[in-house]
């Protein structure tokens, strides 16, 4: 068997790079590997891809880490996320296994409840994400000494927008009877019941029937994206957030607004973002030309749970969104489950297997286990197989129909 020939760092450590002036079996070896993954999504995007095994030492690390420089070498942005938040083999490979990285975004920057601050801190767009991902039910309070505003999430999902020191003559009622759909006397007998039943005016004009659904809502459309357009408008604020009490929650209704759709259009692009630019701060050139890598972390004691976790989602769509290709290192599938959670996240997943050491009954369990997740395996590369002058891939491809 030939034995891999690899690089070195400036500190003189073998990070598992081919080197390829000085190896061009393996090279080629990637090099096909590279082409073969891409002619099997042809027809698709292709820039997220998790890579695992059966077993521990199978080979995956070495082989995100050469696969990615393959890919880096045509000339695209790569970034390697060590998602073996249990061995960071990945991370010591290349001297990052101090470094804080997957694991502190996880935990520490998307799990952080943010209670109060100012705008120079956190851009609305941020503190918006951070009630979502954390599936918080409570209020969101910002404020510029001339408008407020409120936000109200129920178990993360934003249900309503309430621009508290509205002008009197764009409140509810005045513009239901602008718009000829109230009489001065049917607001009158509504605002009575409001007070005596502290419920919102929308939902007492619906109870007492004078006023049409339909036409309530979209009235209130208007007004959710009057209130969102004000907060989007303050310059700098203050922020607070508080835990809706249980009689809150009851008094709240579904606004008829699409809150996806409105918050697309009015965060297309946010500069300002404090997440992102944490995130972006994380990551680690490896001193190879667009190959960069994003290290495990402190070890976290649940890396299944924050690795199938909505804040993952939110980390890989930043990563999707800044490179070219997104490739995971994953746990072995059966020790453990971190591989399942992640397959359903990415574009496709590949499977390590080690030649002549993983019985054929694991590999299928591995393949069957990945197929109840939906997940689109790509398919499976036999590593450290025996290398003569005829046979001479490093891996056997073997892709699944």
């Amino acid at each position: 068997m030939l034995k891999l020939k690899t690089k070195k760092d400036a500190a003189g450590r073998e990070n598992h790079l081919i080197n390829y002036s000085s190896n061009s079996r393996y090279a080629e070896s990637y090099r096909t590997l590279r082409a073969n993954i891409f002619f099997s999504l042809i027809d698709k995007d292709l820039n997220s891809l998790v890579v695992t095994s059966t077993l521990p030492d199978e080979g995956k690390s070495l082989t995100v880490a050469n696969l990615a420089y393959t890919v880096a070498l045509a000339g695209r942005s790569v970034v390697m996320v060590d998602a073996d938040l249990r061995k960071q083999g990945l991370s010591c490979s290349f001297g990052f296994e101090k470094a804080h990285g997957l694991s502190n975004i996880l935990s520490d920057l998307l799990g952080r409840h943010v209670n109060s601050g100012k705008t120079s801190e956190y851009s609305l767009k941020d503190l918006i994400k951070l009630n979502s991902l954390q599936q918080r039910t409570c209020v969101l309070r910002v404020g510029d000494g001339r408008n407020e505003v409120e936000f109200y999430f129920l178990k993360g999902e934003p249900v309503d927008v309430y621009w508290i020191n509205r002008p009197d003559d764009q409140k509810l009622a005045t513009t239901l009877v602008r718009q000829n759909l109230l009489r001065e006397e049917q607001v009158e007998l509504a605002l009575g019941q409001q007070k005596k039943s502290v419920r919102r005016l929308g939902s007492v004009l619906l109870s007492l029937g004078l006023v049409e659904e339909k036409e309530l809502k979209k009235t209130l459309s208007m007004r959710v994206v009057e209130a969102f357009r004000v907060a989007m408008d303050m310059g700098d604020y203050i922020f607070s957030v508080r835990q809706m009490s249980e009689d809150e929650t009851q008094l709240l209704t579904n606004s008829p607004i699409n809150f996806a759709k409105l918050l697309s259009e009015f965060f297309s692009e946010d500069t300002r973002s404090f997440l992102k630019r944490n995130i972006e701060a994380h990551i680690k050139a490896t001193g190879e030309k667009n190959l960069y890598l994003l290290p495990s972390g402190s070890i976290t004691p649940n890396p299944s749970e924050l690795l199938g976790s909505a804040r993952m989602g939110y980390l890989l769509e930043i990563l999707k969104n800044k490179f070219d290709m997104v490739i995971l290192d994953s746990s072995p599938v059966a020790p453990t489950s971190d591989a399942l959670l992640l397959a359903p996240q990415v574009d496709g997943v590949v499977v390590v297997i080690k030649a002549g050491g993983t019985a054929r009954t694991l590999v299928r369990e591995t393949v069957q286990q990945l197929e109840k997740t939906k997940a689109n395996i790509l398919g499976i590369l036999l590593n450290k197989s025996e290398m003569t002058d005829t046979y001479r891939n490093y891996y056997s491809y073997a892709h699944k129909n």
